[in-house]
């Protein structure tokens, strides 16, 4: 099978799934690349055409075990004709539980080949100076590992005269999924407090940077010191991105909660590959 392009369909609020999907990218070394982000409800506009001569890359963090519910609408119109694909659910190296199997179903779902799948590792959205977990991965045997990964997507590729040949590889995951408890819980806890990252206005520039990467438009960017909890996905782009520190989630149990995230993730994890 000829490998002319790859479009890789990416949420990415950090930074960090992009990163694996590209360098995975890069292994693969296509004739032609696409990089098509979906992060921001405003750049999903509709599904992108695809077809049996493309391979397609679905790369999303994990939340709370599951696919972002964020994207989720997005990636149920997609449509494919037999086209291949690799799967990619990134993690914040506590565990990706059955994000790779729901992504997995949604493929099959709209007539993809999964073709590879891989479980890869970043810095947690919620690691901190004080609390870090997987700080400042994906490191280089990370990228090295998902280049490698791409390399072998096109050695598998190669071998088969068209998408025709393919047969869809298994994935592990549990049905039905994990039910997000914790994402339950913090639904339940914004009605009564405001759940999101605050903002310290001694510390505030008004720079807008925070309201720019946030994928929901939750934050003001009229005001950046305003926060619509019920579209905040509390994914801490805006923490991270803030030159100033000034964003920061106060909330002492969640605080708590990211405490003990942090001593229960230390031991380092490695990507899990499945062809």
């Amino acid at each position: 099978m000829e490998i002319k392009s790859v479009r890789c369909l990416c949420f990415s609020p950090t930074g960090t799934t992009k990163k694996i999907a590209e360098s995975i990218t890069q292994g693969i070394r296509p004739e032609f690349i696409e990089m098509i982000d979906i992060t921001k409800r405003a750049q999903r506009n509709g599904p992108p055409l695809l077809g049996e001569d493309d391979i397609v890359i679905l790369a999303t963090p994990v939340y709370y075990g599951r696919v972002p519910e964020e994207i989720l609408p997005y990636l149920t119109l997609l449509k494919a004709t037999h086209t291949p694909v690799v799967l990619v659910a990134v993690y914040g190296n506590r565990a990706f539980e059955d994000a790779l199997k729901e992504l997995y179903d949604i493929a099959v779902e709209a007539e993809f080949i999964p073709v590879a799948g891989g479980a890869f590792v970043a810095e947690h959205s919620y690691s901190s100076k004080n609390y870090p977990i997987a700080q400042n991965r994906p490191d280089e045997s990370d990228i090295r590992k998902a280049q490698e990964f791409g390399a072998a997507i096109r050695k598998k590729l190669q071998k088969v005269e068209s998408s025709g040949h393919l047969t869809a590889i298994t994935i592990p995951g549990q049905s039905p999924y994990i039910e997000p408890v914790n994402l339950n819980m913090i639904k339940e806890a914004r009605s009564v407090v405001a759940l999101t990252p605050e903002t310290d206005t001694s510390k505030c520039t008004q720079c807008g940077q925070c309201a720019e990467v946030c994928p929901t438009g939750a934050i003001s960017p009229d005001d950046v010191t305003q926060t619509d909890r019920w579209q905040c996905l509390i994914c801490f782009a805006c923490v991270k991105i803030c030159p100033e520190e000034a964003r920061q989630m106060n909330e002492p149990n969640f605080q708590s909660a990211i405490q003990a995230l942090q001593q229960n993730c230390q031991d380092r994890k490695e990507p899990e590959i499945f062809f």
